[in-house]
């Protein structure tokens, strides 16, 4: 809602994009490159879009404004940061279909960061769990998701709605995180941890493999078949 000046056309945004990276292309050129860019977002009527200022557009259509500005320079990584934050369910489909359509369009790796399990759900092929600013596990999408390990993406998990199962209250993970400006040299979720043991007391713990794509930084999984073998 705010990422766009509200003091210039759309169109004189995505050309600036355009203009810096491919200077040696001429006016013509580069409007005619913004208008593909906004077709390729869905957006029906580009002439008009290009001359309107972001106010006089919705929050999705934005939205679609600011991908088309991601995307206008070709890259092989396309980071979204909360791409559906702030806009209603309906429009939220529509912007994760672009992000499908896109994706083999301009053939380029997205990166999605979000709290949002069922947008990771639904668009991710490998996921990565943070906590306190450290990778905790990772693994692709059907494997933490049905086989969550960390104990903090387990209460990840528990944490969700489930449909047509009634409950008081939905669990939270109890506790809060760490000061980042004094950090402990344990686990970061040692704390708040329902499974820590002795071994919680160490060091942070490096990272073991649960399979050849899965894994966790917790020392519930030292022990663990395959890490004997590397071992």
């Amino acid at each position: 809602m705010t990422s766009l000046n509200p003091v210039f056309r759309i169109g004189e945004q995505v050309d600036e994009v355009i203009h810096l990276h491919f200077p040696h292309l001429s006016d013509a050129e580069v409007k005619s490159r913004t208008l593909k860019m906004l077709e390729m977002v869905g957006i029906a009527n580009q002439e008009g879009i290009y001359q309107n200022y972001p106010h006089e557009l919705s929050g999705g259509m934005r939205q679609r404004i600011m991908i088309a500005m991601a995307i206008a320079c070709e890259p092989r990584l396309v980071i979204a940061d909360e791409p559906t934050t702030a806009l209603d369910v309906t429009i939220q489909a529509q912007i994760l279909d672009l992000f499908r359509n896109l994706k083999d369009q301009i053939n380029s790796s997205i990166m999605l960061i979000t709290h949002d399990l069922g947008v990771i759900a639904e668009m991710a092929d490998y996921v990565v769990v943070m906590y306190a600013g450290r990778i905790v596990e990772k693994g692709t999408a059907n494997e933490v998701f049905l086989h969550p390990s960390h104990p903090y993406t387990i209460g990840l998990m528990a944490s969700k709605p489930v449909v047509n199962k009634k409950v008081d209250r939905l669990y939270s993970i109890p506790g809060s995180v760490p000061s980042p400006i004094h950090m402990p040299d344990y686990c970061y979720f040692r704390d708040r941890c329902d499974k820590r043991f002795e071994r919680c007391n160490g060091h942070y713990p490096p990272e073991f493999a649960l399979s050849e794509t899965h894994k966790t930084s917790c020392y519930l999984y030292e022990n663990s078949d395959l890490n004997r073998k590397e071992d």
